[in-house]
């Protein structure tokens, strides 16, 4: 494990990334579950298919042999410095033995310094998607410029529930302009079946072609406790020409240079149809 006792925001993304790499190389020397089990904190979150507890969805979950390969492309922290996300892509094949990955996607992270120094895992989510075309970005990191025009701005901006209940009631008429109306121009949209949207503009073309009216119903979150990064995750349901749709959402919010909340991460994956009665 990757101990984090360093002050600064640079050096505690460091130790954030570290152990997300340490992370996948454990899992590649002890194998996928014992990796969850030892990275996750005791009151993770992840979803199958709903939110449920990571380390007791783990514990079930048989090691299958299944070799899952990932690394982190993108890091982003809070002030505070020690509370962040991590993600980037992730592949899968039967076992190692095996030539050929089966399976692609991207994972989400959100880590957070617990009370002994180390980072751990409180919430993982990923989607499946094509196999991408050439190399994988190289790691960015994203360390928050503290300033007196931040500090300015924080004191006046608009609270987290204030913009997040304004973004829920304009969804209720239009998901894509609701959405992309407090998105951050380096905003990440994932959804199951297609390659993550990076930046505004690109999420904008994804996130019109399936724009409906939504709702949301939010079962849980946190905050940093420098109040600038936080996140929330629980069901959505939409109609979409005459079809409804469920299923569970996750997203990252992050307050700008001048204070101002902003959508970096925007997950959804819809719940399994159910097969008519026969």
């Amino acid at each position: 494990m990757v101990r984090a006792a360093e002050p600064g925001s640079a050096e505690a993304i460091s130790a954030m990334v570290e152990s997300e790499k340490k992370f996948a190389q454990t899992g590649q020397e002890k194998g996928t579950r014992a990796a969850f089990l030892e990275f996750m904190a005791d009151d993770a979150i992840v979803f199958r298919p709903g939110p449920m507890n990571g380390k007791e969805a783990w514990t079930k979950r048989p090691e299958t042999g299944l070799n899952l390969v990932w690394e982190p492309t993108f890091a982003a922290i809070a002030r505070s410095a020690n509370f962040g996300y991590t993600t980037g892509p992730a592949k899968w094949r039967p076992n190692k033995q095996d030539e050929k990955f089966v399976g692609y996607g991207q994972f989400v992270s959100v880590w957070k310094k617990q009370k002994d120094g180390l980072w751990k895992v409180v919430l993982d989510c990923g989607i499946e998607n094509p196999e991408p075309a050439g190399q994988p970005e190289t790691l960015r990191t994203l360390v928050p410029d503290d300033s007196q025009q931040y500090a300015e701005g924080h004191r006046k901006a608009v609270p987290l529930p204030q913009v997040h209940q304004k973004f829920v009631e304009a969804a209720k008429s239009n998901s894509a302009e609701a959405t992309l109306a407090v998105a951050a121009e380096e905003i990440r949209v994932y959804r199951e079946g297609s390659l993550p949207a990076l930046g505004k503009n690109t999420a904008g073309i994804l996130l019109s072609a399936k724009a409906s009216k939504m709702s949301f119903q939010q079962l849980g979150g946190d905050m940093s406790s420098s109040g600038d990064l936080a996140y929330s995750y629980g069901k959505y349901s939409l109609a979409r020409d005459g079809n409804l749709e469920s299923g569970h959402f996750f997203q990252i919010w992050q307050t700008d240079a001048v204070g101002t909340w902003k959508l970096v991460v925007d997950w959804q994956q819809e719940l399994p149809k159910k097969e008519p009665a026969k």
